[in-house]
């Protein structure tokens, strides 16, 4: 389905509903998107404009949106069995005394709190990995690993994949840390030959010596920004942005 054809989907179907229903539910800034003609001057890929590329992080496609119809989340029928022949989402416990299943925590107003902040780094992304048997994620990361968000938890995250389109099945670049990853997505690479200072599988932060999609996009004379909240600095002093505030900075 094409844009312009998504967008007149949306509106028929809004209007099908009750124009004072299923449009007016969506978020102010929802409904300007969709309100915005598609730029369909050649039907190639030369009509996009901007690419917007935003990188969260902790936090797993099904913690999210595990739940949402359609995708393959809590209801995958292909999901892979654990060693016990038990589907993988029943995560054996510490010890192995027990299992965790899925489970979406009791606390009120779910999606204002602060979840834990599981482990992720090489060592135990690896453990939990466990040479591809998937079966020690709750003695590596904590009982949260399993734990998710619902509709009613994170609305505006479910109404964008409501109105827009959603793909399943994301992964981190690198079962490790957070720079590695991020490495990956500013470059597409961590040195995995050993050149320019990698392989790169913690955050050490040395400097390394290999190109980055900025400086190709550079040379080719397209225009990039880089959006990010200053914190409390974007430099040493202010420790690059990094606060305890967790509703600022990095």
């Amino acid at each position: 389905m094409t844009s312009k054809n998504r967008r007149d989907f949306l509106r028929t179907t809004a209007h099908a509903a009750g124009s004072a229903t299923a449009l007016s539910m969506l978020p102010l800034g929802i409904r300007n998107a969709l309100a915005i003609p598609a730029n369909n001057k050649t039907g190639s890929i030369r009509d996009v404009e901007h690419i917007v590329v935003l990188m969260q992080e902790n936090r797993s496609f099904d913690h999210y949106f595990g739940t949402l119809k359609g995708v393959r989340g809590f209801g995958d029928t292909r999901a892979i069995n654990l060693p016990n022949g038990k589907p993988v989402w029943h995560q054996p416990g510490v010890g192995g005394v027990g299992e965790v299943l899925p489970f979406r925590p009791t606390a009120p107003n779910l999606g204002l709190q602060f979840l834990q902040d599981l482990p992720h780094d090489w060592p135990t992304t690896h453990g939990a990995w466990n040479g591809g048997r998937n079966d020690q994620w709750v003695p590596n990361k904590g009982t949260t690993t399993m734990a998710y968000l619902t509709r009613d938890d994170i609305p505006f995250h479910y109404q964008l994949a409501d109105s827009f389109t959603i793909c399943d099945a994301y992964h981190c670049s690198l079962m490790g840390a957070t720079d590695p990853n991020r490495y990956y997505m500013w470059t597409g690479w961590v040195g995995n030959d050993g050149s320019g200072g990698g392989p790169v599988v913690d955050n050490s932060e040395l400097g390394y010596g290999w190109s980055t999609y900025p400086e190709v996009l550079q040379a080719a004379g397209i225009s990039w920004k880089i959006y990010q909240d200053i914190g409390t600095g974007l430099d040493a002093n202010g420790s690059w942005g990094w606060t305890q505030n967790p509703y600022i900075g990095n």
